[in-house]
């Protein structure tokens, strides 16, 4: 019979592995669940969320994906959990993704290429978040979303035509 283990980073189960979690996870985290709820408050609640269950759950973390694709699943589904929730359902969008975006006052910061992976749909969304900011593989991303490989490599086909049709003219010359 195989053992089952725990595969959790010896930091977790320390006093000091929140702090040292919150240090290595934190702003690419923040980054994915910004992306992911387009309101940058819920998602600092959601990174938060996020690094809580990660440490009080670190016995369970089985070591067969790195530890970036598990911490990176439980963001994801925090953000889904939030996406639910029937307050954010009822609560008009936040305008602070636009406050983030025009917060510069540097001309040469261009914005385009953010909104129009925000105005994807979720699944394609996810996936040029997760392919280009998080940069992970097609094969991590096939693990945090739970699908095929090819069901990945799909999807970033597809979205990269939607952005290229979407950005004609702005960055391709076609």
């Amino acid at each position: 019979m195989e053992s089952t283990e725990n595969k959790a980073p010896s930091y977790l189960q320390d006093e000091d592995g929140f702090a040292r979690l919150l240090d290595d996870w934190g702003d690419r985290l923040l980054r994915l669940c910004t992306l992911y709820l387009k309101d940058a408050h819920l998602a600092e609640d959601a990174v938060q969320e996020t690094l809580i269950k990660a440490w009080r759950n670190a016995d369970k973390f089985r070591g067969e994906g790195s530890e970036l694709t598990w911490i990176t699943r439980i963001a994801i589904n925090v953000c889904k959990s939030y996406l639910r929730s029937p307050w954010k359902r009822r609560h008009a969008p936040a305008e602070e993704l636009d406050a983030l975006f025009a917060s510069t006052d540097d001309p040469q910061v261009d914005d385009t290429l953010p909104r129009a992976i925000l105005a994807l749909s979720r699944p394609y969304r996810e996936v040029i978040i997760l392919y280009y900011y998080q940069e992970l593989k097609a094969r991590e991303i096939a693990d945090v979303l739970h699908v095929d490989v090819s069901t990945v490599t799909a999807r970033l086909s597809r979205a990269r035509k939607m952005l290229r049709e979407a950005l004609k003219g702005w960055y391709y010359d076609e």
